[in-house]
C-alpha cells in the first residue's frame, strides 16, 4: 500500500536528506495526480541551483498544489526574458524567480573591491542594479506571472578586514546598499517582491550555508540547508498566489499564552511578566499582536473556567493580549475538536483556515486525527522557542496588506453585533432593511488593485470560478479596453466593511463573459451578489450586448455559488457544462428593495 501525503511529510520531518526529499518528491507527485491546481514556477538563474527541484515539488504538494517547474539553462537569463518567442514564455509561469549572483552578474564588486574607489563601486553597483532591474522589467513587459527575485548576499571576510565595517564604502555597507536599492526598484514594478537571499544565510550560517568547494567544481554555491529554504520562501509567495494561505490561529490558554494554570495557580501565579520564563510569554503574545495587525483573526479554544481566563487577559499588568483581540471564544471542557468546528462556523471559514497552537501533544494529536484539515502546532517543552516557532509559520503570508486586513477583527465584531440585531428582529427583510446597507460600485483602479487580487487570492466559498490573479494580473486585466474589473463596497450602520465582492466581464462581442464572480463570506446572505450582478448586466447593456455569460467551476468549497445563475434567470449552454448565459435587457436582475442606496463611480483611466 502506498503512503499517504501525511505519511510522506512526516517521513521528511525524521530524515531531510536531500536523496529523501528527491524520492518523496516523485512520491507526492504520483499521489496528486491531476486532482491538484496546479502551480507553473520558472526558475531564472546564472548559478547552478538545480538540486533545489526537488524542495520546491515537496513543499508546493505540501500546501495542495501540483508543481511543474521550468528551470532555465545556467547563465542564459538574458535571452530567457528578452526574447519573446523563448521557452520561457510559451512555458506561461504563475510565478518566475530570479536567482543572480555577484559573482557572476559582476565579478568586480567581490573580487578585487579594495582597489576600487568610493565612486567606482557606486558605479558599479548602479551597473549591477541596472542589469538586474532590466531583466525583471522586461520579464514583466511580457507576462503577468509573480516575480521574485534575490537579493545579494554580503561577503563572508569583506575585502577591509576589520576596517571594512568601519568604511561607509566598505564592501559589507555596499552590498547592504545595493539590496535596499534592488528591493525599492523590483517592488515598484508590481507584482513583482524581493527574496531576502542574505537573510536565509544569515540564518543558516554564511560558512554553513555556501560551499565554495562546488562552486568552483560546478557553480552551485548553495548547501541544501539554504535550497531547502529558499525553496520555503518561494512556495509561501506561491501558496499566496493561490489562495492556500491560513486566515486564524486558535489559541490554548495555560502553558501556552502564559507558563502554568490560572485555575489553579491564580492571576498573581501564573508565568507572565518581565522575567524568566514569563518573559517568554510576554514575546510570544507581541508575536501574536503582530499577527492580529496584519489581519491574522484570533481565536481562543482552552478548556478552563472561562471567568478565570478571561481575568488574565481583563487584569493581568503584562498580558499585551486583550478580550478584544479575539473574535471568537471557546473557554470550557468541551473538547477541542468541536470547539475548533463551533469555531469555524462562527467565523463562516472553513476548517483549513484554522491554524491550532497548543502545548499538549495529546490534545494535538486528536486535533490531528479527528480534523485533517486544521494546521495543528505542537509547542515545544522549553517556551522560550515559541516566539521563534510562531515568526517561522507561512501559513498566514500575503502578497499585500490592505486597509481591510488591518480593520479585519473589528469587523468581526461588528458581526457580533448584527446577529444580535437579527435575533431581535421579527422577519428577515426587516433585519435587511434596518442594517441602512450601502453598495458602492466601482471600477479597479491603483487603490483598489491590491485589494481585488487579494479578494481573488483568498476567497473560496462563493466564487464561480476560483480564478487566481496577481496584482499584475488585474492591472493587465483593467488596462484592457475589451474587459471591465468591477468591485462592490458594502457599508451599513455598524461598520464600513470595504471591498467585498469582484467581477472580472469579457467582453466578446455581443456577449457578456464573467470570467470571475465573487463575494466575500462575511457577507453572504445580505443579497449583495443580487445587487452586483443587477449592475455588472446594466454595463453590459450599455455596451450592446445582448447575452450574459456566467460560469461555475465547481470546488470542494465553493458550493455556494452552484445554484446562483440559474436562481438568477440563467440557462444551463449545454448539459452537463459550466456554462450558463441569460438574455439582454435583464429587468429581472435587479438590487433587493432594502438597501438604502446603491452609488456607482466613474471609470477612471489607469496609469
Amino acid at each position: 500500500m502506498s503512503p499517504s501525503k501525511q505519511e510522506i511529510l512526516h517521513g521528511l520531518a525524521k530524515d531531510p536528506s536531500p536523496a529523501r526529499y528527491v524520492a518523496a518528491a516523485r512520491q507526492l507527485e504520483e499521489l496528486a495526480a491531476d486532482r491538484s491546481p496546479e502551480l507553473r514556477i520558472a526558475v531564472l538563474r546564472n548559478v547552478t541551483i538545480d538540486p533545489i527541484v526537488p524542495y520546491l515539488k515537496v513543499h508546493l504538494h505540501a500546501v495542495g498544489l501540483r508543481p511543474v517547474v521550468y528551470l532555465g539553462q545556467h547563465d542564459n537569463v538574458h535571452q530567457d526574458v528578452f526574447n519573446p518567442d523563448s521557452p520561457l514564455f510559451a512555458f506561461r509561469p504563475d510565478v518566475v524567480v530570479f536567482v543572480l549572483r555577484l559573482h557572476v552578474l559582476l565579478p568586480r564588486l567581490v573580487f578585487n573591491f579594495a582597489e576600487l574607489s568610493s565612486d567606482q563601486a557606486e558605479a558599479l553597483c548602479g551597473e549591477a542594479l541596472e542589469r538586474t532591474v532590466g531583466m525583471v522589467r522586461a520579464f514583466r513587459e511580457r507576462s503577468p506571472a509573480v516575480i521574485l527575485t534575490h537579493n545579494f548576499e554580503r561577503p563572508v571576510f569583506p575585502a577591509f578586514g576589520i576596517l571594512d565595517a568601519q568604511r561607509s564604502h566598505g564592501q559589507q555597507n555596499t552590498v547592504v546598499r545595493l539590496n535596499a536599492r534592488l528591493g525599492e526598484q523590483v517592488s515598484a514594478l508590481g507584482g513583482s517582491y524581493l527574496i531576502d537571499l542574505d537573510a536565509v544565510l544569515s540564518r543558516v550560517g554564511y560558512e554553513q550555508g555556501l560551499d565554495d568547494r562546488y562552486w568552483h567544481i560546478g557553480r552551485a554555491p548553495y548547501k541544501p540547508s539554504v535550497l531547502l529554504r529558499l525553496a520555503d520562501q518561494y512556495v509561501r509567495f506561491a501558496a499566496a498566489l493561490k489562495g492556500r494561505n491560513r486566515k486564524c490561529l486558535v489559541l490554548d490558554c495555560d502553558n501556552t499564552l502564559w507558563g502554568g494554570v490560572v485555575g489553579e495557580d491564580g492571576l498573581s501565579g501564573i508565568k507572565l511578566g518581565n522575567t524568566h520564563p514569563g518573559s517568554a510569554y510576554v514575546e510570544f503574545q507581541a508575536a501574536i499582536l503582530d499577527l492580529y495587525h496584519r489581519g491574522v483573526l484570533l481565536a481562543l479554544n482552552s478548556k478552563n473556567n472561562e471567568k478565570d481566563a478571561l481575568e488574565v487577559f481583563e487584569r493581568h499588568p503584562s498580558s499585551l493580549l486583550k478580550p478584544e483581540h479575539f473574535v471568537a471564544r471557546r473557554i470550557n471542557w468541551s473538547d477541542k475538536v468541536t470547539n475548533l468546528r463551533e469555531i469555524a462556523a462562527e467565523l463562516n471559514i472553513g476548517l483549513d483556515s484554522l491554524v491550532f497552537i497548543d502545548d499538549n501533544p495529546v490534545e494535538c494529536a486528536y486535533v490531528r486525527e479527528r480534523l485533517p484539515q486544521v494546521e495543528v502546532v505542537q509547542l515545544p517543552p522549553d517556551p522560550t522557542g515559541y516566539r521563534s516557532l510562531l515568526q517561522s509559520l507561512g501559513h498566514f503570508d500575503a502578497l499585500t496588506l490592505t486597509a481591510e486586513d488591518r480593520r479585519r477583527s473589528g469587523m468581526y465584531r461588528s458581526e457580533v453585533r448584527r446577529k444580535q440585531l437579527q435575533q431581535e428582529s421579527t422577519t428577515l427583510e426587516s433585519y435587511l432593511a434596518s442594517l441602512e446597507m450601502t453598495l458602492a460600485v466601482g471600477y479597479a483602479d491603483g487603490f483598489t488593485i491590491p485589494r481585488i487580487a487579494q479578494l481573488t487570492q483568498k476567497t473560496n466559498q462563493f466564487n464561480a470560478t476560483t480564478r487566481r490573479y496577481s496584482e499584475e494580473a488585474i492591472h493587465a486585466l483593467a488596462t484592457n479596453p475589451a474587459v471591465d474589473v468591477f468591485h462592490a463596497g458594502l457599508k451599513d450602520r455598524f461598520d464600513d466593511n470595504g471591498i467585498i465582492a469582484v467581477a472580472v466581464v469579457r467582453y466578446l462581442g455581443s456577449v457578456a463573459c464573467l470570467e470571475t464572480f465573487l463575494m466575500s463570506c462575511r457577507v453572504i446572505g445580505r443579497g449583495v451578489e443580487r445587487a452586483f450582478l443587477a449592475h455588472v448586466a446594466r454595463m453590459a447593456e450599455a455596451r450592446g450586448c445582448e447575452r450574459l455569460e456566467g460560469e461555475y467551476i465547481p470546488t470542494d468549497k465553493n458550493g455556494l455559488v452552484k445554484d446562483f445563475f440559474p436562481s438568477q434567470g440563467f440557462c444551463r449552454t449545454h448539459e452537463g457544462g459550466n456554462l450558463w448565459s441569460r438574455r439582454l435587457p435583464a429587468t429581472s436582475l435587479t438590487a433587493p428593495a432594502w438597501f438604502r442606496e446603491i452609488h456607482v463611480q466613474k471609470k477612471e483611466c489607469i496609469p
